[in-house]
């Protein structure tokens, strides 16, 4: 396991434990910051892993159909992140709960992609 994969379950544990104490409380705002901070931090480690040290890279050589959909589906995270956030602010509980729940959703599937590429399905 590399140090980016260790930050990207970080993040993605940080978003979830944030979104499920959001859905407790309706979103209060603790629970905004810790969900939004995931979300950061997975845009934060992105960035390194493309641009930063070596030591963040994940020393594949070569791509393949999952790591480009767990691409996409990251970008479409992100944008639903930035999304729910704007509702959040505008008091729109219930779009903020639906678009979180579709963040959850799409981040799962896309970690689960981008995971299976990297270890499972060949690179070319």
């Amino acid at each position: 396991m590399s140090l980016s994969e260790l930050l990207y379950g970080i993040a993605f544990a940080l978003f979830m434990i944030g979104t499920g104490w959001s859905f407790r409380s309706d979103g209060r705002p603790a629970a905004v910051a810790l969900l939004a901070f995931g979300a950061a931090m997975d845009f934060t480690v992105t960035g390194l892993v493309s641009f930063g040290p070596e030591i963040f890279s994940f020393g594949i050589t070569g791509s393949n159909f999952a790591i480009g959909l767990g691409v996409v589906l990251g970008v479409a995270v992100w944008l639903l992140v930035v999304t729910a956030l704007v509702t959040w602010f505008r008091q729109r509980r219930r779009a903020f709960h639906v678009l979180v729940m579709l963040a959850q959703l799409t981040w799962f599937v896309d970690y689960l992609a981008f995971l299976y590429g990297i270890h499972a399905y060949p690179l070319s």
